[in-house]
């Protein structure tokens, strides 16, 4: 049995600029797959429709919708290597204050542990970020009034608020898609 640990204060989803916006317009983080099981056989390519509009591809397979979570880090800064992110879903850091609630926020592992995970879908997850021991998941829709701050990635490299970037506007970042 492993040790359990502290749970960390706050805990970070980070995101596009377009999915962004759409978790403002919906009000919550929404779940997605949790990749506890993996079959090749059924997995492909669908695009991601917003208002009837493309707006991006995810890859599925037939477990898409066995336990899907919200995916979070402990790690306030990270790369799109070492989460397993690609580099657009690095523009956007929500912090969660987690406020000890173990019950609704479980380390990666121990979900794997309780759920049964498929051991090769593990090792894929786990190749595919060097970061993958500080994943943590919640198996619940995560409010807008859980945000503790929402920061976006500068061209300096450094999160900040919305208000002290010059020039940046969310209403900029696709306003075909929320007109």
């Amino acid at each position: 049995m492993r040790k359990k640990s502290k749970l960390p204060d706050n805990l970070y989803h980070f995101t596009s600029l377009i999915k962004y916006r759409i978790i403002l317009e919906s009000g919550k983080l929404a779940l997605t797959p949790s990749n506890l099981k993996f079959d090749p056989d059924t997995f492909h390519y669908e695009p991601i429709y917003f208002r009837e509009q493309e707006i991006g591809m995810q890859a599925v397979d037939k477990y898409k919708d066995h336990h899907p979570v919200v995916w979070l880090t402990a790690n306030d800064q990270v790369t799109a290597q070492n989460a397993g992110l690609s580099e657009d879903k690095l523009m956007c850091r929500i912090n969660i204050k987690t406020d000890g609630r173990f019950w609704r926020y479980l380390r990666w592992r121990d979900f794997c542990d309780k759920y049964h995970a498929d051991r090769f879908a593990m090792a894929a997850l786990k190749q595919s970020a060097s970061d993958h021991a500080n994943w943590y998941i919640c198996e619940s829709e995560i409010p807008l009034a859980d945000f503790a701050k929402v920061e976006f990635l500068d061209q300096d490299g450094l999160y900040k608020e919305a208000h002290q970037i010059p020039g940046f506007s969310l209403e900029d970042i696709a306003p075909e898609l929320f007109a």
